[in-house]
């Protein structure tokens, strides 16, 4: 790697640390990362687009640096690479504060994206497809996967469906502008994790919220109400803010993400058990979340929800 920096970047690092595929280290106080990406070209040029511009607001995202060709990613070992140079040094975990804060200050213009991942019923709709062929393919091997599977699509499916029915009956308001959000934010999310232009798509802010307050539900075991009343208290939603709110809290992207880990190898099948295990308490906080948004908007029920 001494040598691709040298060659590509005119960067000669003394020392270059490398934790999986990551490679970081510091020239005159900077720190630099040589990350790894996986996403499609036209992906990678808006994100650098994207990164440039909240570069001008002076907003404290890592900055993506080209290489000597003015290209922005570099391949070595098979593997394609961007260089980030960050500004910040804080690698806390983030709070709902942090989250509320980078919505509130990066409203983005461009919506014909291919970053844009707002659309969820049609993401949804395509990632169960996708998930029910595979358990079709692979689920022999994964019994206590197969075993709640169906269960969890099931949910899967009022969330498309709770999705649909909310863009049928009402409309985005001045308060659902698209914003910078990410991938995937779950409970071990840093700030600096946060800041990395690589992991941005845009999405309507409450994107992040769900997927956070999912996360730290299944794996802090902490009270998270105190953050709820505090988000909802300094940021409004309109009416359907809030319905898809629920339905994003719905969609249980925390034990899709995990199958997904076990079939690559990087989770066993026993650390799902832990998610199953909590469902039934998950279904609980569900209905608490659907009285308190109840208070303020009006929306619907899950019938089967309320029911148990």
């Amino acid at each position: 790697m001494k040598n691709v920096l040298k060659y590509y970047y005119n960067l000669d690092p003394v020392d270059i640390h490398q934790k999986d595929d990551i490679y970081f280290f510091k020239i005159d106080n900077f720190k630099y990362y040589m990350h790894p990406i996986i996403c499609t070209d036209n992906e990678l040029k808006e994100i650098f687009e994207i990164n440039r511009e909240l570069l001008l607001r002076n907003f404290p995202v890592h900055q993506i640096i080209l290489n000597k060709n003015n290209d922005i990613l570099i391949q070595h070992n098979g593997i394609n690479y961007v260089l980030l140079k960050t500004f910040i040094k804080e690698n806390t975990l983030i709070n709902i504060n942090d989250l509320s804060y980078l919505a509130n200050n990066t409203p983005v213009i461009k919506i014909d994206s291919t970053l844009n991942k707002s659309n969820w019923t049609l993401l949804w709709e395509r990632k169960n497809d996708y998930l029910e062929y595979q358990i079709s393919q692979f689920g022999i091997n994964y019994p206590v996967v197969v075993e709640c599977f169906a269960y969890y699509i099931g949910l899967a499916e009022n969330a498309i469906s709770y999705a649909k029915n909310t863009t049928l009956e009402t409309k985005p308001s001045s308060l659902d502008k698209l914003v910078i959000c990410h991938r995937r934010v779950s409970n071990n999310t840093t700030i600096f994790d946060l800041l990395n232009p690589l992991y941005f798509v845009i999405d309507y802010k409450i994107r992040d919220i769900a997927e956070y307050i999912k996360f730290k539900f299944f794996y802090n075991r902490v009270d998270i109400w105190e953050e709820i009343h505090k988000y909802f208290y300094s940021t409004p939603l309109s009416l359907f803010g809030a319905r898809m709110f629920f339905a994003r809290l719905l969609y249980p992207t925390y034990f899709f993400d995990k199958y997904d880990e076990i079939l690559e190898g990087t989770a066993s099948e026993e650390e799902i058990v832990s998610i199953i295990e909590k469902q039934e308490e998950y279904e609980e906080f569900l209905i608490d979340i659907y009285s308190f948004l109840k208070l303020n908007y009006n929306i619907p029920e899950i019938e089967w929800l309320i029911k148990r």
